[in-house]
């Protein structure tokens, strides 16, 4: 593409017609001839430092968003380029989501299950739907490859959604995290649902308080300007922006499984799957989905109710979702012998609480839970899951998440601060040696219920700037198989 054509609002643009641009980077290392590099300040990085590295490699244009980088040749100053990048990457690839049907996520949980069981079902249905998660980018039904972030950067967000269209995809379900929207890295994307799963507090650590953090959220409806919303109205903040949006989109949505709404939801459960009875917008449905958690359930509400404004046929979804597959670490059932044994991926206090709510109602023994907190996150939340852990819980292991630079042990004092009865708790700080010595501990125990949490489909540890590999599931299977 023509550079001039790709950035007409530079000014003197006309240095640029006789350059022909072949990629778009914000990694100086990935730079080659014909590239353009985008060089902006990060948190931990700034590419401003790596524009000279980024000209060696052969970078034909760079745009950069510091003023105080001399414009020669063609380096150009843009101001607040971090949030630009998205228009030029969307005009780049040609527009891609302005071409088949966008699905946003956020939420402070529920993104992942929402956007991989949305793209499930519409592969029952006979849909080209694909998907970006937190876990996995997948076209048309086939893993494509893992992800490294909730919500990928702009140019990679438009190369997939261009990638996924060139397969034929009509459908496109992606994550939107509150650090993509603050970042804007879903600007110019054309965006034909947006909805929100849940909301609770999180990422106070990057958005300072929960003020910063709601505004980010309300970005994706407010500012990104989507044609549809569904709002989950079973938390304060969902009903607060639910009534702002409906007077000013009439296509809003609520979405409940505790009150009414236009898409309400009530389960049973029956011997480890849940029997959801749907009304939704006049059309009533029923069926069974393979999970105990309604949490799970009302995520993948959300992705039945896209199809449903689609015009797709509610009694051919009725007929398919049993067949829907949670994401995994999702309130995952890892072994059901003594001891019972869930994974999740809960590492906020409503998730946890979620988790081991769910499990309680569904099991009668001992309620074992096994978590920690990452490192250089948000700090407050440590106690009000140890408190969560207490209240929900006969035992407690406290070990070690993903602790990153800090010390584990003022990890888990700072989660320990929230437990009264501290005779309820054991530390070890060695998660593999957690997770090993109380599968030993309660092999004898009958009913007992472990949960492990905190990491769910993680395959690593990050320690010290490290990552190690490492995997709840893969531990338990290996500890089970022996006892």
């Amino acid at each position: 593409m023509n550079a001039s054509k790709l950035f007409p609002e530079i000014s003197n643009s006309i240095r640029l017609d006789d350059i022909e641009v072949k990629s778009l980077e914000i990694d100086s290392r990935k730079v080659k001839k014909g590239s353009v590099f985008f060089a902006c300040k990060g948190n931990s990085l700034d590419g401003n430092d790596y524009i000279e590295n980024a000209i060696e490699n052969g970078a034909s244009v760079v745009l950069s968003d510091s003023s105080l980088v001399k414009e020669k040749e063609n380096i150009f100053y843009v101001e607040d380029l971090k949030k630009k990048i998205g228009i030029y990457s969307s005009r780049f690839y040609g527009h891609p989501s302005s071409k088949l049907k966008t699905i946003c996520v956020t939420g402070t949980n529920g993104k992942t299950t929402t956007a991989e069981t949305f793209a499930n079902l519409g592969t029952l249905i006979k849909e080209n739907c694909s998907f970006m998660s937190t876990i996995n980018f997948s076209i048309n039904g086939k893993i494509k490859e893992e992800s490294d972030l909730t919500t990928p950067d702009p140019i990679t967000l438009n190369k997939n959604i261009s990638e996924a269209l060139s397969q034929r995809a009509e459908y496109i379900a992606m994550e939107a995290s509150s650090h993509g929207l603050s970042q804007g890295r879903l600007t110019g994307i054309d965006i034909d649902y947006a909805i929100l799963t849940s909301f609770s507090q999180d990422h106070l650590d990057y958005h300072i308080d929960l003020e910063s953090y709601k505004f980010a959220k309300r970005s994706l409806f407010f500012d990104l300007q989507p044609k549809n919303n569904l709002i989950c109205i079973d938390s304060s903040f969902g009903k607060e922006i639910y009534s702002e949006l409906k007077n000013i989109n009439p296509n809003t949505y609520s979405i409940s499984i505790k009150e009414e709404a236009d898409i309400k939801a009530d389960f049973e459960v029956k011997k480890n799957k849940l029997k959801v009875n749907v009304n939704a917008l006049g059309n009533k449905m029923s069926f069974e989905l393979n999970t105990i958690s309604r949490y799970l359930a009302s995520n993948f509400i959300c992705s039945l109710a896209v199809f449903l404004l689609e015009g797709k046929d509610p009694k051919i979804l009725s007929k398919v979702c049993s067949k829907i597959q949670f994401p995994f670490g999702r309130l995952e059932k890892v072994s059901d012998r003594n001891p019972i044994v869930y994974i999740d991926y809960a590492h906020t206090p409503e998730a946890l609480e979620c988790a081991l709510e769910e499990i309680k109602n569904m099991h009668k023994g001992e309620l074992w839970c096994l978590f920690g907190c990452g490192g250089e996150r948000d700090a407050s939340k440590r106690p009000i899951m140890g408190k969560i852990a207490e209240d929900f819980s006969d035992f407690i292991i406290l070990t070690s998440d993903n602790p990153r630079n800090e010390n584990e042990t003022k990890i888990i004092e700072d989660i320990k601060a929230g437990i009264l009865n501290h005779k309820k708790i054991k530390i070890e700080t060695n998660r593999k040696q957690a997770i090993y010595q109380t599968l030993i501990e309660l092999k004898d125990s009958p009913e007992s219920v472990l949960l492990i949490a905190g990491k769910g489909h993680e395959s690593y540890q990050e320690i010290k700037g490290k990552q190690y590999e490492f995997n709840d599931k893969d531990m338990i299977r290996s500890v089970m198989s022996t006892i």
